[in-house]
């Protein structure tokens, strides 16, 4: 795969900016456990970026998140194990990346205020923009480089402040973001009990290229808006997602004459049409970021994302 690079000077100058369009995070979070919890959560967050805007004169990106949620529930008798999953899709929020300066701000909503969340000008001992839940207070305890899409760039390690040795999965990647959550840090810990949640990286995705941090694929998380709709009987499959111009969709009997209809980023309505065939061939025009629901006699089935490129 081929990466095209605006931007490859490495190390307190500029850096390659990957806060913009086509970038995509995926992350894996769970909660530690003990004896007896009869409850564990856990969680894959997806971020995208698509479009900008200017708010009081100032660019940025528009970042949407989609949350998929599942629940482990224990049961002692028959023992099993039942898994309830929910969805949350937040967006858009705002983020820029200063290639002058090179720290990254967050802003929630259009009537917040913005703040630093990364500064990839610190060095050993700094304290990092973005404070950590689970450490009193988030340094930088060494630095290295990595390869990313062919490129160097610089490892910031974190830890607490009176750690001497970082954890191993907790950094910041120069240009990307961190490791532990892209607007928020729940680093790797040692916890003496259940309730304490961790976030790792599973993989980063600009354009084309994807950078895995393990050896899994890099998943696509479509939004189900309301799981207590869907049964068995109530499917819809997207693919290939993210496509090039052309998805097929696929629906179970039960759908068959339901409505379809696509929306733009921002709100718009592409395409509306009743569903008449199990597949039906889709065809995107522009490149982007689009939304889908699906209606049975009123009723809304289930709603997801395609990605356009």
């Amino acid at each position: 795969m081929l990466l095209i690079v605006l931007s490859t000077t490495i190390g307190n100058s500029q850096v390659t900016n990957y806060f913009k369009e086509g970038s995509r995070w995926v992350y894996s979070s769970w909660e530690s456990s003990e004896p007896g919890q009869q409850t564990v959560h856990r969680s894959e967050e997806q971020f995208i970026i698509h479009g900008d805007t200017v708010i009081s004169g100032v660019p940025y990106a528009k970042l949407y998140s989609t949350v998929h949620h599942m629940l482990d529930v224990f049961h002692s008798w028959p023992p099993h194990t039942e898994t309830i999953h929910t969805y949350d899709s937040i967006g858009p929020s705002f983020i820029r990346y200063d290639t002058l300066i090179n720290k990254v701000f967050y802003l929630p909503s259009i009537d917040s205020t913005e703040r630093l969340i990364y500064d990839f000008n610190l060095q050993v001992g700094d304290t990092t923009p973005l404070q950590s839940i689970n450490l009193e207070t988030t340094v930088v305890r060494s630095i290295d480089t990595v390869s990313v899409f062919g490129i160097s760039v610089r490892r910031f390690f974190i830890t607490d402040v009176s750690q001497n040795m970082p954890e191993s999965l907790n950094y910041i990647l120069e240009g990307i973001g961190g490791s532990n959550g892209l607007i928020s840090s729940t680093p790797e810990t040692y916890p003496l009990g259940g309730g304490v949640y961790t976030t790792l990286l599973s993989c980063f995705q600009n354009q084309d290229s994807t950078y895995l941090v393990f050896d899994i694929d890099c998943p696509f998380i479509d939004f189900i808006s309301d799981i207590k709709q869907i049964s068995d009987k109530h499917v819809v499959t997207i693919y290939p997602n993210p496509t090039h111009d052309i998805v097929i969709m696929n629906i179970s009997d039960d759908l068959l004459h339901g409505t379809y209809t696509l929306f733009d980023c921002t709100g718009r309505v592409t395409q509306s049409f009743k569903l008449t065939e199990i597949n039906t061939l889709i065809r995107l025009d522009t490149a982007g970021l689009y939304f889908w629901e699906v209606k049975d006699k009123n009723n809304l089935i289930q709603t997801g994302i395609i990605i356009s490129q």
